[in-house]
């Protein structure tokens, strides 16, 4: 591939936009499916979670073209007025085929993909600031000592996902408010991730009780898709608000690198070694591989040529962006190659949005 960065341009706006705004888009309510096959057909009979309606109205507020805006607010005021339990006050996490609130369990991972649609969407020049106050409200329910808990019920276990999204959210709401709440709650996620998530080895454990002690080994995980994530994500936080981290990313990088398989990707899970997903590859993971590999090569590390971006994206490109349905893609395979989906998740599109735009544009801007 000779030109690898206008094919990621092109096959953004050429392709994949059209295709999720177009067939991707339930013209009876107006909401993005959750999937559609690999000819490109919907999938109407999957149940529908509120963050794909948050995820695409991020992917087209930020898409760069102005013609996908208007469908990025439509989403955003649809999760927003049909989103909360009028009851409870909850928000929720499932729609019904009829889009009416199956189950609202007010989840933080939510809340999360919510506060970052709406960083887009005033990205994009819209008044977000009476959403931005409803979300707040929403999200001050879940305040832990320290973090937030998981939902309104505070189940355990606590996770580091969810504050991982957290820390997005409240990097890309401080780029676009220019409020310093957000960068004080984007610092203590960091904080979190310094002190209880990221081990000595440069794993990022996955899992904790109420304390913020990690779970035994028996009910832990390693994930190298989320240690590849933040790579990204403390990067573009010390970009956003000019602090340094104080993280070191060389050991994360060097500890996600070793966790690709024998043909450069990464699985689903790293450990417990016996745990069936270390015998999967979705795509999700490889496009924040790819992430990665630009920070680190942008901030001057001596890459591997095998773990340079551009390898990476032929790797990507390969084995999950060449399916029948132009704009779509594979999104889960075997070790060993053997394609396993037999949809694409919209909830992915985020994902490869955010690492071919970041890859063509060489890790500059947020």
């Amino acid at each position: 591939m000779t030109d690898r960065k206008a094919l990621c341009s092109r096959w953004l706006s050429d392709a994949a936009l059209p295709l999720w705004s177009g067939i991707g888009i339930d013209t009876t309510t107006g909401t993005a499916w959750e999937a559609l096959d690999h000819t490109g057909a919907p999938c109407p009979d999957m149940d529908r979670r509120l963050r794909v309606q948050a995820r695409q109205a991020y992917c087209f507020a930020s898409s760069g073209n102005p013609a996908h805006l208007p469908l990025a607010q439509h989403l955003f005021t649809f999760a927003m007025g049909h989103g909360f339990d009028p009851v409870t006050g909850n928000l929720a996490a499932y729609f019904n085929p009829d889009m009416s609130i199956h189950t609202a369990p007010h989840d933080l991972y939510d809340l999360a993909f919510m506060l970052l649609a709406l960083s887009a969407l005033g990205d994009a020049g819209c008044d977000i600031t009476a959403d931005l106050a409803h979300l707040e409200t929403a999200l001050a329910r879940l305040k832990a000592p320290r973090g937030w808990h998981e939902n309104a019920r505070r189940t355990l276990p606590r996770r580091q996902n969810p504050h991982m999204h957290m820390f997005e959210a409240t990097t890309a709401l401080y780029r676009t408010t220019g409020e310093a709440r957000f960068r004080d709650m984007a610092g203590e996620c960091l904080g979190l991730f310094r002190d209880v998530y990221f081990q000595t080895d440069g794993r990022i454990l996955e899992y904790f009780d109420a304390g913020w002690h990690p779970l035994t080994k028996d009910k832990q995980t390693i994930e190298p898709g989320h240690m590849a994530e933040w790579i990204y994500l403390i990067d573009r936080y010390e970009t956003v608000t000019g602090a340094t981290a104080n993280v070191d990313l060389d050991l994360l990088f060097d500890a996600v690198v070793t966790r690709r398989d024998i043909a450069g990707f990464l699985p689903d899970r790293a450990e417990p070694v016996d745990d069936p997903a270390c015998k999967t590859r979705r795509m999700w993971p490889q496009t924040e591989l790819l992430k990665a590999a630009v920070v680190m090569q942008r901030r001057g590390a001596i890459l591997d040529p095998n773990m340079a971006p551009n390898a990476i994206f032929d790797l990507l490109w390969h084995d999950y962006l060449t399916p029948k349905s132009p704009g779509g893609w594979y999104d889960k395979r075997a070790i060993d190659g053997t394609l396993l989906s037999d949809t694409m998740p919209a909830s992915t599109f985020y994902h490869i949005q955010c690492a071919l735009r970041f890859y063509a544009a060489d890790g500059q801007g947020v």
